[in-house]
């Protein structure tokens, strides 16, 4: 199994330049375990061999220790889980009119099991990593030590020697992603099983679970020791006989098996190679969440703010805007990277924090740090519930296509022109008119589109020009598109000009009924489905749905064309009587709460209609799995436009 160090450093100096003083190294760490916090740590500072600071970490994974410059220390943790390991800091080779610097240094700290198979546990009797003085101002990463530490913490397996001399297979290190569904009409896909990867000898080599969208990916795989995948569903089912669909990301079929001894397995064979059909080196996440402000009992959307993402080394390399729900949408997340999703602290409302939430309003955590001048929140890209809870479907996703255009230089822009977008058969999709500012907007394009730009050939200013500009809204040069006097202007972006042409965002039917924003373009469905929650048998209003109707409530406020019609639905299982009973209590406090917010009481109307409007097979008498059941628990919204 593949284990790698990530590591994400804050550095922040001050130096006082009226009174000397000794100077220190804020050290915060963060203890995890399969990307997921350890908690249960103890955590000791030596110095020399006498034991300085100590802090039993029994219910948190963080800790911060402060230890003063000029000396060398080794930091122990020990986990009943995890193999007991320390690291070196090397504070004590400092010049003297270096004494007074003030360092902080962050560090995720990644434990390894014990496991002697796979790990020479006599390497931990050496610092697992360094820290050092870079010379200058800092501490930091000691690469070269940590380089040979995981070069030498592995195994090393002994083979016979062969007879005769031998040419070894080259390998082939590789990720591996795919999916899997239920074989229904629904394609409902199968989330949080088991899934394990299996070499030709039965032995598991990896293990994840498949996420929100069925989805599982294998990073770092030897693709020379992989040959079967197997899907546990853990004692879910019993005697049915429940066919489960593996395809890759593509979307080729390669298989529909029947779960037996709630197993499921797809291997190698001569008419199908399946791990070759899943290997995928372009494979890359979509992350979708939202800005809340928040203060006490009350709510605010962090919107239209800038929001970055970070690398582990803390360099920006993202930067999108929340829209009026404060939701935003960051693509091309690499498989097994930390990244830190952040906002300057100058853009944070006054008196307000600022928490992350998923797109469908369940709380993550809070943005905060005390390292630098942003407020940030780390997340592991790999299998994890705080990860898996912000992926999103790039069907659920769409662009903004902009930009800037001018003619010769940037001193002419080109005003009230009329631009076309084309498709990838060069069929127009859409129109739109530069403004004075040689500005121009697309909307609601579907995610990933191949498109090109053309405009309007009778315009006469076009005949005075030789060179059109395309800028991004960021006022950043994309491309120069020569005029060939005979030939319609076209202009076809390549992937990475047309990424800085787009802004992603995630698909909100409510967005385009926002202050009447409603065009003869735009389509929206006539009814709405949220997944708003309720506790078990209950109907009040948890503050996961205030969330969500409080952005119903916000469009109603802002658009008085339209009404709605709110029901709620249950599934089948248990009584009928009592299912159509707790759905009309839910759908009225769903009612009564956006009413609260100051919306006209003849502009929501509320039913329930219980178990009365199940969407699939799932209905009295039929067994299905809950991931199928809970496609019925949802309330719905009827737009009536007036």
């Amino acid at each position: 199994m593949a284990h790698t160090f990530r590591f994400i450093v804050f550095f922040f100096l001050l130096v006082n330049g009226l009174f000397a003083q000794q100077g220190n190294l804020i050290f915060i760490g963060h203890n995890t375990y399969n990307n997921e916090p350890l908690i249960g740590t103890t955590v000791q500072v030596y110095e020399d061999s006498k034991v300085i600071q100590m802090q039993n970490l029994a219910a948190t994974a963080d800790f911060k220790l402060t230890l003063p410059l000029g000396k060398k220390y080794k930091v122990s943790f020990d986990n009943a889980k995890t193999q007991k390991m320390f690291l070196e800091i090397a504070a004590d080779n400092i010049p003297d009119d270096k004494g007074n610097l003030k360092m902080t240094y962050e560090l995720t700290i990644p434990f390894f099991p014990k496991d002697a198979t796979t790990f020479d546990v006599a390497q931990f009797e050496k610092p697992f990593h360094k820290i050092i003085y870079d010379g200058k101002k800092r501490m930091v990463d000691d690469t070269v030590y940590m380089k040979g530490f995981l070069e030498n913490i592995y195994v090393k397996r002994k083979e016979s020697a062969p007879a005769v001399v031998k040419t070894e297979t080259s390998v082939k290190w590789i990720n591996l992603a795919g999916k899997f569904t239920y074989d229904n009409p629904d394609k409902t896909p199968v989330t949080g099983k088991k899934v394990s990867l299996i070499n030709s000898t039965g032995k598991v080599i990896k293990t994840i679970s498949t996420n929100k969208f069925g989805t599982f990916i294998f990073t770092g795989v030897n693709l020379n020791d992989a040959d079967k995948i197997e899907l546990d569903f853990n004692k879910e089912f019993t005697t049915q006989n429940v066919p489960v669909k593996l395809s890759n990301m593509q979307n080729d079929n390669l298989g529909v098996i029947s779960v037996s001894n709630n197993k499921t397995l797809w291997q190698n064979t001569k008419e199908l190679r399946v791990i070759d059909k899943l290997v995928d080196t372009r494979f890359t996440y979509k992350i979708a969440a939202k800005l809340i402000a928040e203060s006490g009992n009350k709510y605010e959307f962090y919107s239209n703010k800038t929001v970055l993402l970070l690398n582990d080394k803390n360099t920006v390399v993202k930067r999108g805007k929340t829209n009026v729900f404060g939701s935003f949408v960051f693509t091309d997340i690499k498989p097994g990277s930390t990244y830190l999703i952040g906002i300057e602290k100058s853009e944070q409302i006054p008196d307000k924090k600022v928490n992350l939430y998923t797109n469908t309003d369940e709380f993550v955590a809070s943005v905060d740090s005390s390292a630098t001048t942003r407020l940030v929140r780390r997340f592991s890209a790999e299998n994890n519930s705080v990860f898996n809870s912000l992926l999103i479907d790039e069907r659920n996703l769409k662009m903004n296509v902009g930009g800037k255009i001018y003619a010769n230089d940037v001193n002419g822009p080109i005003g009230d022109l009329k631009i076309l977008l084309l498709n990838d058969k060069m069929e127009v999709i859409d129109t739109t008119t530069s403004d004075n500012f040689g500005s121009f907007m697309f909307k609601y394009v579907p995610f990933n589109s191949q498109y090109s730009l053309t405009v309007d050939e009778k315009n006469q200013v076009l005949e005075a020009i030789n060179n059109i500009l395309v800028y991004s809204s960021e006022d950043e040069l994309i491309k120069i598109v020569s005029l060939v006097k005979g030939r319609r202007f076209s202009y076809k972006p390549l992937n990475s000009e047309q990424s800085k042409m787009s802004d992603v965002y995630a698909e909100d039917p409510w967005l385009p009924l926002f202050q009447g924003k409603m065009s003869s373009k735009v389509s929206f469905p006539e009814i709405i489905i949220e997944s708003i929650l309720f506790e078990s048998d209950k109907f009040n209003i948890l503050p996961s749905a205030q969330l969500t109707l409080d952005k119903i409530a916000l469009v109603l406020n802002s658009n008085d064309k339209i009404k709605i019609e709110l029901s709620a639905h249950t599934d089948s299982q248990g009584i009928d009587s009592y299912n159509q009973t707790l759905s009309e209590q839910r759908a009225k406090s769903a009612s009564d709460y956006i009413l609260s917010k100051g919306v006209n009481a003849s502009r929501v109307i509320s039913k329930g209609y219980g178990e009365t409007k199940i969407l699939n097979r799932c209905k009295n008498n039929v067994w299905c799995p809950d991931d199928e059941h809970k496609i019925n628990r949802r309330i719905e919204f009827k737009v009536i436009v007036k």
